[in-house]
């Protein structure tokens, strides 16, 4: 069999695994979900195999086949022990942004040392997500740039001649002063709207209609990010892409790359329940229909593989659900954690042993969930056990801490009989000797760190489940409900395309391949 001409991997963040048979009522007939879970195969058990559920550690996860253990991206920022150095996953030693932290070749990366003349490209709002994605050797890397209020790249990466009709194509300016009003009517059983809890839209609240500020206006950046006005760019500039760069359209197989990261930002706003989030979903599901259409009539059917996926899930509004719990006259345990409190704990208990700080100074160096980094240059490194010892001590004393140990532990795999034995693999999976923090924490199931009304990184099954659906000529329909993990994304494309990973953490998944019939004729439908 022949291998296909284009692969595409659409990334949707924060994108939890029930998303798509929740919201599935609410898909039209002709839906990009529903033709996806209908006409491809559908993995419904797919859950991370790791417990740093976060943007970087998920997007690098998805295209090398390998945990955060391997790739080294154990967070979207962290510190590296043997360069005393802190920093973020995706800008390099250099200053530009790039995947030189990415420690394993993504299946771009084996892509162009075999196929010189395939394209390898990435495009997300977020950066990381474009570049942990395509890799190191990505003929093309693109992502937003909120500042400019234009799409960018780096000197780590060509700069395509076709920049400019991206930029033309997908314009922020065309929004101020637009209006989010919801697609669903409040009839049609969707979720209240303005629920104590969610958090408010930039320069707004949190009820529909939501209004885009000027273009002049200091919000008007955060309120378009913040709306599916930034997904629908981003649409629109893959599809300008596909186009401009030819993609699929030689014998010489190409990867292209998207970073929904549209659906993250509502999330954390609005949190997984709201009217905001299934809104998102709706309009995804669009913009998937036109993505389809799109490849159909420009690669064929025949020619391409299309993967959707998520580079993590999410938990729910902690404040919410102890409400609901209460209206049933049930307790749930949930709550908040604000990282302050971690480094205070810590700096009183060390204070003890080495003295009272001044102002604005502190024991811990840096914290970059789930990691806590200590300041060793105030500290004693003969007395390292004890001094991880009491930090442990301290972290635990905080009531919403569920995980707390050392990475030493980690490292020797000397698990507490606290601690079940998946969790464990998950936080080991998660563990790089050089760049996890001394102390690595995890708040309880269903509390949270932060100020975001939601978020995830936990090892939990909310943060861990994501869909994973496959669609293309090749792909015969089928709904798989052996467990699997999006670290199999790799290896199953690699094999695909014919070539070989390097002892990647994933294995193939059990896909049915048919013989590809004729591509549909259809015609793409205007952006």
């Amino acid at each position: 069999m022949q291998p296909p001409r284009l692969v595409v991997v659409v990334s949707f963040d924060q994108f939890r695994g029930d998303y798509l048979s929740r919201f599935d009522p609410h898909f039209t007939t002709n839906s990009g979900f529903r033709r996806l879970t209908l006409g491809g195969a559908v993995f419904p058990n797919c859950r991370y195999d790791h417990a740093n559920n976060i943007t970087g550690p998920g997007h690098a996860t998805l295209l090398t086949g390998c945990y955060p253990a391997r790739t080294g991206i154990v967070g979207n920022d962290f510190c590296e022990l043997s360069k005393g150095t802190c920093g973020y996953c995706a800008r390099g030693d250099d200053g530009a942004y790039s995947a030189e932290k990415l420690r394993v070749p993504a299946l771009g990366d084996v892509l162009r040392a075999t196929s010189p003349r395939s394209k390898v490209v990435g495009i997300a709002l977020k950066d990381r997500a474009a570049i942990l994605m395509a890799g190191k050797a990505a003929t093309t890397c693109l992502w937003y740039d909120s500042k400019a209020q234009s799409w960018t790249t780096s000197s780590a990466y060509r700069t395509p001649q076709w920049l400019d009709n991206v930029n033309a194509v997908a314009n922020v300016k065309m929004y101020g002063g637009a209006q989010w009003r919801p697609v669903l009517k409040q009839t049609e059983k969707v979720p209240d709207d303005s629920v104590d809890g969610e958090g408010n839209f930039p320069g707004g609240t949190n009820a529909f209609p939501h209004q885009i500020p000027d273009s002049q206006d200091q919000l008007f950046m955060a309120g378009v990010m913040c709306s599916p006005f930034s997904m629908e760019m981003l649409f629109n500039a893959a599809l300008e892409v596909i186009d401009r760069d030819r993609l699929g359209a030689d014998a010489h197989p190409d990867i292209l790359c998207i970073g929904v990261s549209s659906t993250d930002y509502v999330g954390h706003i609005f949190g997984p329940d709201s009217r905001e989030v299934m809104d998102m979903a709706v309009r995804a599901d669009r913009h998937i229909s036109h993505l389809i259409d799109h490849l159909d009539l420009r690669v064929g059917r025949s020619n391409y593989v299309l993967v959707v996926t998520s580079d993590h899930g999410v938990a729910p509004i902690p404040e919410i659900i102890q409400r609901q719990a209460e209206q049933q006259k049930v307790t749930i345990d949930a709550g908040r954690i604000r990282e302050a409190e971690i480094k205070s704990r810590i700096d009183s208990v060390l204070s003890l042993s080495f003295g009272v700080l001044p102002p604005d100074s502190s024991y811990v160096r840096e914290i970059f969930e789930p990691s806590v980094y200590l300041n060793w240059s105030r500290l004693v490194a003969a007395r390292r056990e004890d001094v991880i010892a009491d930090a442990l001590k301290a972290v635990t004393s905080h009531p919403g801490i569920g995980i707390a140990l050392s990475s030493d532990q980690l490292i020797k795999g000397s698990r507490p009989e606290t601690i079940a034995e998946d969790t464990w693999r998950f936080i080991r999976n998660s563990t790089h000797a050089d760049r996890t923090g001394e102390i690595v924490l995890y708040p309880k199931q269903y509390w949270i760190i932060g100020s975001n009304a939601a978020t995830h990184g936990t090892p939990y099954d909310y943060d861990r489940w994501v869909p994973m659906v496959w669609f293309g000529g090749v792909i015969s329909p089928n709904v798989v409900d052996a467990a699997c993990a999006p670290v199999d994304i790799a290896p199953t494309l690699a094999e695909l395309l014919g070539l070989r990973l390097d002892d990647p953490d994933g294995k193939r998944l059990p896909l049915t391949l048919r013989n590809p019939g004729p591509a549909p004729k259809t015609r793409s439908k205007t952006r």
